[in-house]
């Protein structure tokens, strides 16, 4: 059987200023990526389609993002023989009940079924049949437990899900919020049980068995909410488990491009002029235009802000689609002041002998400026207008 695994498509996120016909420009390059990756998946005449979840960014998103899902579903359904099955992500579920998530709306489309809740779902393929056991995102659930069993009576076991795991191919590399949990999947010892491990919720595409078909296969486009992180390609995973093969296919997206100039803290300061000309070489690279650039400056000197050519910066902001230039100051020298609690407690008579220990002499000039400034204030009263009022009144 030939599959073919996304996730992910975060359509209707939004993100920076700029526009494209009116609209936030991000969210109209998540809807192109979404719009080549069904022609990709179209051109690959799969058997399955699997969506591990997170379809749409929030489940209010606004209706151009709804049609665009909704029309790469139908494309899918009426230009290839594939079953497409979509678990529910967390972006996706609405946390009350009055709120229902948009990606249903394709459910009515023949061989598309759109899971909410856990349940296994039995395809007939070229090959034989495939039970895909779907465990998405439930925010609101009864807390019944399932269990993670394969079919033993079909051809193809299929484990799709929107969650995290444990392990992978190249030991411990997904961050720790993805392998750290007590709860998290144990890929190791499930992998071996299933034909295919599909999961979403990861960014990356990240292959989570040396040898088995398990993998996340990312994001479509650059949607996190740290997107500097997102270096990768970004794409879907075409695999055969025939020959236990899997490839990934890369969507084109919005050009990135994440420059920086790194400092030591114990080295010397990055100076306004070396920022300036980091800035001259970004503008002279036609790359760049349209694209997404940050410069990243470490141990930037405080006093050197006003130094840095700005009305280039401007003119990188008109010319990309964002420009962030991210100063980080070097940190001010702090004096450590010790912990009060360290400290010796001192007697009355200790405290009384260390203040008549002090210069006299200054200690009488500011009791005698003290009774100047006292003086000087009965003055003003006594002739002020209102002092004047009340004894004529009187």
């Amino acid at each position: 059987m030939r599959g073919a695994a996304l996730s992910d498509l975060h359509l209707g996120f939004r993100a920076f200023p700029a526009t494209i016909d009116g609209r936030n420009a991000r969210e109209v390059d998540v809807e192109h990526a979404w719009a080549a990756a069904v022609q990709q998946v179209i051109d690959a005449q799969p058997d399955l389609v699997t969506i591990a979840g997170d379809v749409v960014h929030h489940p209010r998103v606004g209706t151009h993002a709804v049609k665009a899902w909704r029309d790469g579903v139908r494309r899918i359904v009426e230009e290839t023989h594939a079953t497409v099955i979509v678990i529910q992500g967390n972006h996706d579920a609405g946390r009350t009940a009055e709120v229902l998530t948009p990606i249903v709306l394709p459910d009515d489309l023949p061989r598309v079924h759109i899971v909410t809740e856990p349940r296994r779902i039995h395809v007939e393929t070229p090959t034989g049949v495939a039970a895909v056991a779907c465990f998405p995102f439930v925010s609101r659930g009864n807390g019944e437990a399932y269990k993670l069993e394969p079919d033993p009576e079909a051809d193809v076991n299929v484990l799709l899900m929107h969650a995290a795991v444990k392990g992978s191919a190249d030991g411990d590399t997904l961050p720790y919020f993805y392998g750290g949990g007590d709860e998290a999947l144990d890929i190791g010892r499930e992998a071996d049980r299933w034909d295919v491990v599909a999961v979403g919720d990861y960014h990356e595409f990240t292959r989570l068995h040396p040898s088995r078909l398990a993998f996340y296969s990312g994001s479509i486009e650059r949607t996190s909410s740290n997107i500097w992180v997102e270096h990768a390609p970004k794409g879907w995973v075409l695999y055969d488990t025939d020959t236990g093969e899997m490839e990934f296919r890369e969507v084109p997206t919005r050009g990135m491009h994440d420059d920086a100039l790194e400092g030591d803290p114990a080295g010397p300061v990055t100076t306004a002029a070396a920022v300036n000309d980091r800035l001259a070489k970004i503008s002279a690279n036609e790359g760049h235009q349209d694209s997404i650039v940050r410069l990243r400056v470490d141990q930037f000197p405080r006093d050197e802000r006003a130094d840095v050519d700005w009305a280039l910066v401007r003119e990188l902001k008109r010319s990309c689609l964002h420009f962030y230039l991210d100063l980080r100051f070097r940190a001010r020298a702090t004096e450590e002041l010790g912990d009060r609690r360290d400290r010796k407690v001192s007697s009355l008579a200790e405290e009384f002998a260390a203040f008549f220990a002090l210069d006299e002499e200054a200690v009488r000039r500011i009791a005698e400026r003290y009774l100047e400034l006292e003086a000087e204030a009965e003055d003003l009263a006594e002739s002020s207008p209102e002092r004047e009022l009340e004894e004529s009144v009187a």
